[in-house]
């Protein structure tokens, strides 16, 4: 699967073709995966279930290559494995010791550590490739061996010879020269920079070979141990138009100060020659750019070749495409009249700071030498008007036509922000874990085809800008928008969903973050800020919601979300001053009588008043205090019990926990602690579990229940029929009842269909000989249509809405726990809760 593209007349085949072949990388060895694990025996698989990957590598902390691929197989080994897997990194470190006391420390290191040939390894640069070569029979190396970053053409006959699987990354080489070819024209002489040792010849080497391959590319000359002066006096000598291209050595990156790489290519682009590239890190010292080689993209096909049941029915040799064609921005000026290209800009804001300096210094020199001349304003107005127009193209990404938020804070500052009346941001949660998984590539144009529907259905006077790699900011001026923003929102992406479903593209989930600007100049900033925290609270719910519309911060204020947060992280402490309990009832449809009930939260702020419920909950879960928050509910409610001790007539008490909280390790002992400390039976109280979306070890929920229901405590499924996990979790966790939520008796009411669907989860649920209770009981009808389908128990305000502790034990501890009278319901309802 060696292939090196060369020059296309068509640019956007070409760059079609550069996806396809990129996707086919990973799409082959799942495949083959697949069809392996389906040949393989049980057996076999559980024998290396186990094994461990190890990630053998030169240089220990410094070499950006050797970083940049530990950090990305790290991440990506934490993605892909099991918890019983491990990742052992060691380190050559031949940089640092001599090459005989580095091998003999690693040579130690390994023998005492786990490595051993059920295991899998991945082998990062060719100084790796020597040590493992050459101590190939003296350690139990895995079977499964995995290299990639390989120059010696040495290493690379003999890892094949032995069963190692390589991955090339030639076309990332081919790539980069072809884009060179089609933004400056046909031919491209080039001049090829190099570090003066053996590992630098190598990849010298490679490169000659890839330069030969790809047409219109011609090599006039190769400098080796370079200097800025020496590649400037060459020049001179070559052919005009001849470009300077740098390849990887071991000491790209890894010295600094005076003499190093980056001071080199500072210097070089002083003198206004830029030196082009194909590896990130050699951009981050001062490289142009060029097509880059996506390090994230090479280590998950690493990590998925070296764990893959199929290693065996892979290639021996496979190569890796590039990602980006990423350019710096102060090279903008080379790339003029070539906007159909693919170009990322990095850098902006540095060359933005540049332009505006440049404009200040014309602006100076020429008010001092050309004071009231008309050449001088003219020269004046022609740099101003230069200065924008590069500025807004700058602003500009040019990957999807969007306008980033640096123009949207250009556009609208200082009076302009009055034209603002709306922003909001868009976001899919589909979309972050498809970048987790598949890499930026593959995100830019799946995120594409959404920006294309989203442009061609954009409300009138509505705009589009690129907040990031994930998410859009829009803006909606002064009467360019209906009664109801908030519902023209939700409407425009219910219709961006339906046109994605039409043209059979991936359909994402998007949601909403909304807010007004106030229309002061110093506004647009914090209210940019407050959307940000609006996605925060919208991804700690659980996306649950499509529009969450949230409130400004006026100037040198917070915003609601940090004051909140900051509330609560003073008040989990103690917070018996300010939050306290109310209870709902759950009452029997058929006979209406009092059959337990609901534990809930209330929230009084001395200042703010009344806080909602679901205001401050999801906080509580962001700060990732949702198990001290349970356990205060548990004890509080308890305490109440032990003051209405022989209370029959109360039935079970239920309290809403969280995940967090149910899977903590010691939560079924301290229940049983908290029990027998108040000498209550564990029958007085039951547990609702509500969070059922981020259930990802449903095996560790099975054994903390069975501990519960061993000790006499009942769990149920809060708000079934709400997420998309509850029926999973319904055949597989042992629950003492089901608490249908509110919204499916709600549809009920109105679609016959919705009616059917309900009336066949009670009738699973009673196979299953589980307790039900309907949420949302509101008028007479549902009452009576509940009794015909045999519902246990029903929560509603039909009922009773939820009441202070004092006022349940008023109206139902000391009589028949009959129907409550209107006007007790009544005076209930306007207590403080």
């Amino acid at each position: 699967m060696h292939i090196l593209l060369g020059p296309c007349p068509l640019p956007w085949l070409r760059s079609l073709l550069l996806v396809r072949l990129r996707r086919l990388v990973p799409t082959t060895l799942g495949l083959l995966a697949m069809v392996a694990s389906a040949m393989l025996s049980g057996d076999e698989l559980d024998e290396s279930q186990g094994a461990s990957l190890t990630l053998l590598t030169s240089y220990h902390q410094g070499y950006r290559w050797n970083d940049d691929v530990v950090s990305s197989v790290e991440a990506r080994f934490r993605h892909e494995a099991s918890a019983d897997r491990q990742l052992l990194v060691e380190y050559v470190d031949a940089l640092r010791l001599a090459r005989p006391l580095a091998h003999e420390a690693l040579l130690q290191r390994l023998t005492a550590s786990t490595l051993n040939e059920s295991g899998s390894l991945i082998i990062a640069d060719d100084p790796a490739m020597a040590f493992y070569l050459e101590y190939r029979d003296e350690l139990p190396w895995p079977r499964k061996v995995v290299a990639l970053g390989l120059n010696d053409d040495r290493f690379r006959e003999q890892a094949q010879a032995l069963g190692v699987k390589l991955l090339k990354s030639y076309p990332v080489m081919a790539q980069s020269l072809n884009m060179l070819v089609e933004t400056f024209g046909s031919p491209v002489p080039l001049m090829l920079l190099a570090e003066d040792s053996e590992h630098a010849f190598n990849v010298v080497d490679d490169m000659v070979e890839v330069i030969g391959s790809v047409a219109d590319v011609t090599l006039v000359d190769v400098v080796t141990g370079w200097t800025p002066e020496e590649v400037i006096e060459r020049l001179s000598r070559s052919p005009p138009g001849t470009r300077l291209y740098m390849q990887g050595g071991q000491d790209s990156g890894w010295s600094e100060g005076a003499g190093s790489t980056a001071h080199r290519l500072e210097a070089l682009a002083a003198q206004g020659y830029p030196v082009f590239c194909h590896f990130e890190f050699q951009m981050a010292i001062g490289c142009a750019g060029g097509a880059i080689l996506d390090v994230d993209f090479l280590a998950h096909a690493a990590v998925e070749l070296a764990l893959t049941p199929a290693f065996d029915l892979v290639p021996a040799s496979s190569s890796v495409m590039a990602q980006r064609h990423l350019i710096d921005a102060r090279w903008y000026r080379l790339f003029e009249g070539h906007d159909n290209l693919p170009f990322q800009w990095i850098g902006v804001r540095g060359r933005l700071e540049q332009v505006a300096r440049e404009y200040r210094q014309a602006l100076y020199g020429v008010s001092v030498v050309a004071v009231g001349s008309l050449l001088g304003v003219g020269a004046l107005l022609v740099a101003r008007n230069r200065s924008r127009r590069l500025r807004r193209k700058l602003m500009v990404d040019q990957r999807f036509g969007l306008p980033t938020r640096l123009a949207l804070v250009s556009d609208y500052r200082g009076s302009r922000c009055e034209e603002v009346e709306w922003l909001f941001v868009l976001v899919s949660p589909e979309l972050r874990s498809y970048r987790r998984r598949f890499g930026s590539g593959s995100l830019e144009g799946l995120l594409r085809i959404s920006i294309d529907v989203f442009k061609a259905h954009l409300p009138k006077g509505w705009r589009l800008y690129l907040g990031g790699e994930e998410q859009l900011i829009g803006m909606v001026p002064a009467q360019a928008h209906g009664p109801d923003v908030e519902s023209q929102l939700d409407s425009y992406l219910a219709l961006v969903g339906q046109f994605q479903q039409r043209d059979s593209a991936r359909v994402l989930r998007w949601h909403a973050s909304v807010v007004v600007v106030p229309g002061h100049s110093t506004d647009l900033s914090n209210c940019l800020a407050s959307l940000e925290e609006g996605v925060q609270r919208l991804e700690s719910e659980g996306w649950v919601r499509p529009v969450l519309r949230v409130t400004a911060a006026g100037p040198y204020h917070e915003t609601q979300l940090r004051w909140l947060c900051r509330q609560v992280s003073l008040l989990i402490e103690n917070p018996g001053n300010q939050w306290r309990l109310v209870a709902q009832p759950k009452m029997a449809p058929s006979s209406r009588t009092l059959v337990g009930a609901e534990v809930l939260i209330r929230w009084c702020h001395p200042d703010a008043g009344n806080i909602p419920p679901p205001e401050f909950l999801p906080v509580i879960l962001m700060l990732g205090l949702a198990e001290r928050f349970d356990r205060w509910v548990i004890g509080r409610t308890l305490d109440w019990l032990l003051e209405l001790r022989g209370a029959d007539w109360l039935g079970t008490v239920s309290v809403n926990v969280h995940l967090s909280t149910l899977v903590a390790d010691d939560f079924p002992d301290f229940m049983v602690t908290e029990l027998a400390r108040r000498r209550l039976p564990p029958r007085c109280l039951a547990l609702e579990l509500v969070e059922h979306e981020h259930v990802d070890d449903v095996e560790r929920v099975q054994r903390q229940m069975r501990r519960l229901h061993e000790r006499g405590i009942g769990v149920a499924l809060d708000d079934f029929g709400s997420g998309y996990t509850a029926f999973n979790l319904l055949q597989r966790l042992p629950l003492a009842a089901i608490k249908l939520d509110y919204s499916l008796l709600h549809a009920a009411r109105r679609f016959d269909q919705a009616r059917q669907a309900y009336a066949a989860l009670v009738g699973l649920c009673h196979r299953m000989e589980l307790t039900v209770v309907a949420e949302g009981v509101e008028t007479v009808e549902d009452a009576s249509w509940l009794i015909t389908l045999g519902v246990q128990e029903g929560q509603g305000y039909f009922f009773a809405p939820p009441m202070e502790l004092e006022d349940l034990v008023a109206v139902y501890g000391e009589k028949p726990a009959g129907p409550m009278p209107t006007t007790v319901l009544r005076q209930v309802g306007t207590r403080r809760c």
